[in-house]
């Protein structure tokens, strides 16, 4: 063997080896890091009082997670919980707190690092958690509507050129590029629809291929399958939930956050470090709504933290008020911060909503009063996405429509936000423990005719559980057990042989039912 093909052996044999030690180090970096920074966590949640998710402190802050349904939860329900002069400056472009404001409602987009800049021990928070699947169709669908309305009126402005013209705007209402994570988001995807119109005009792509579908359109817009794998997504949308509880979005104010966050994405089994911690902030929050109970939420959150504010009032003639609009569905959970006629700014609060805080206004008012706003949001939205994409693309985003895409797709973002499955299954125990408590209460105050306020498939068994304790919840189950198996011994009592002949059965309550995700 030549010096050379020696060398060359040895050069295959070492190189590998060394990257494999580089790649190891890496790792281990990473994983004291994250580690580190859990621990720094888990320790400046100790320091919060124990009746921290009780006691509604001075400040309430609204940790709005995107696509969850929080446009419609902040303008027809938070806001009437404290006078127009008590609401923090408009924050979703960017942070504008002064301690010296006293202001008591602070909303928007930050991550919860935002605490760094407000005083941690007497600010109370509350946010919404959904699925992970649906908020990431309703990212991909958000961002391409928006951008679609750059399309239809065939204008090419500049991501930093249209977020200054924002700034500077005269408008009472803000731009969507200038709102994190739309500001990436929307001119990224923008840009990409204009050069799929270049390559279409150009003849090298079909219209209307074979195959076309309303989430797989590629010679329109960038299909589903494609925007989940780009980097831009894996960063700001996928576990986007659990990012932003622990506070690591690319929108953070912890220095290290990125690198936090890169490390999470690279070796996924670090991510359970991250995940525990917002777990434990959940269990923070004073309350932790969902976006597929959008309607019990709110109607939740005003008891238990309205409640704190409010006077309880007396219960609404539901059968008084046939006419109020009362459902809420995807596309009101969808709501976004545009109107049909508007291209990148919110539509002034005055124009569509009711004003906040009416004197001697209950919490039962509060809830009438969501019900009644919600409706209207929901019809405006509509109409907002039918007009941006009926007149710049030929798709339509519709629950209809996300059945058309394969469940290979649907698996692919599931296996992509692994920890915000487990978040969101983390928030649906806090969620029925909440209920449960509530429920009681009202039951016992009002009488079990209005105990059906609250209309859910709750795991009784496992909500009582958490809400009493397990010590307690076992000698209750023995007192329904037992007074079963008197009712059922006498039930299947015979007579033989001139005497009484008792048959008892044993059984165990099986009476879970399943949450509809």
């Amino acid at each position: 063997m030549s010096a050379f093909s020696t060398f060359l052996l040895l050069f295959l044999l070492v190189i590998p080896s060394y990257g494999a030690l580089a790649l190891d180090r890496q790792r281990e970096k990473c994983s004291i890091a994250v580690k580190s920074w859990a621990l720094q966590a888990v320790n400046e949640l100790s320091e919060l009082a124990e009746d921290h998710h009780k006691q509604l402190k001075e400040l309430l802050y609204f940790l709005h997670v995107p696509r969850t349904g929080g446009r419609t939860y902040h303008q027809c329900l938070l806001r009437h919980l404290y006078p127009k002069q008590q609401h923090c400056d408009r924050s979703y472009d960017k942070l504008r707190f002064n301690s010296s404001d006293h202001c008591k409602l602070l909303v928007n987009h930050d991550d919860y690092s935002i605490l760094t800049k407000l005083p941690a021990e007497s600010t109370s928070i509350v946010t919404n958690i959904r699925h992970p699947v649906d908020r990431v169709f309703s990212a991909y669908e958000f961002s391409v509507e928006v951008a679609a309305r750059f399309f239809a009126r065939n204008l090419r402005i500049k991501p930093k050129t249209q977020v200054t013209a924002a700034k500077t705007s005269k408008s009472t209402g803000s731009s969507t590029l200038s709102i994190w994570p739309w500001s990436h988001l929307v001119p990224w995807m923008r840009d990409d629809l204009f050069e799929r119109e270049k390559l279409r005009l150009s003849g090298g792509a079909d219209p209307l291929p074979l195959g076309f579908s309303n989430y797989d359109a590629s010679s329109f817009v960038m299909p589903l399958h494609e925007f989940i794998h780009q980097p831009m997504v894996v960063d700001i949308v996928h576990n986007g939930a659990t990012f932003q509880v622990t506070g690591l979005t690319n929108n953070s104010y912890i220095k290290e956050a990125g690198k936090i966050r890169n490390c999470v994405i690279d070796y996924p089994d670090l991510g359970l470090h991250i995940l525990n911690v917002a777990k434990m902030r959940i269990d923070k929050m004073i309350f932790v709504g969902l976006t597929e109970k959008h309607e019990e939420s709110a109607k939740l959150f005003a008891h238990i933290v309205g409640g704190q504010i409010l006077p309880l009032g007396q219960p609404i003639d539901i059968a008084s008020r046939n006419d109020v609009p009362t459902q809420t569905d995807s596309a009101l959970s969808d709501a976004g911060m545009l109107a049909p006629n508007s291209s990148t700014s919110e539509v002034p609060d005055s124009q569509i909503l009711p004003p906040p805080l009416e004197e001697n206004l209950t919490v039962y008012g509060l809830i009438e009063k969501y019900e009644k706003c919600a409706g209207r949001f929901k019809n405006t939205q509509r109409q907002r996405r039918t007009v941006s994409l009926k007149n710049a693309l030929p798709v339509n985003f519709s629950d209809e429509a996300r059945r058309e895409v394969l469940e290979d797709v649907l698996d692919e973002i599931r296996r992509m936000n692994a920890l915000d499955l487990e978040l969101y299954a983390y928030a649906q125990q806090r969620f029925k423990s909440q209920v449960l408590v509530q429920k009681s209460g009202v039951s016992r105050q009002f009488g079990s005719e209005h105990s059906m306020i609250w209309d859910t498939d709750t795991n009784i068994n496992e909500g009582f559980q958490q809400a009493i304790g397990s010590s307690s919840w076992i000698f209750v189950s023995m007192l329904f057990m037992a007074g079963g198996v008197v009712t059922m011994a006498a039930s299947l009592m015979v007579f033989a042989n001139g005497k009484k002949i008792f048959k008892f059965q044993k059984g165990q309550n099986r009476g879970a039912m399943h949450e509809k995700l």
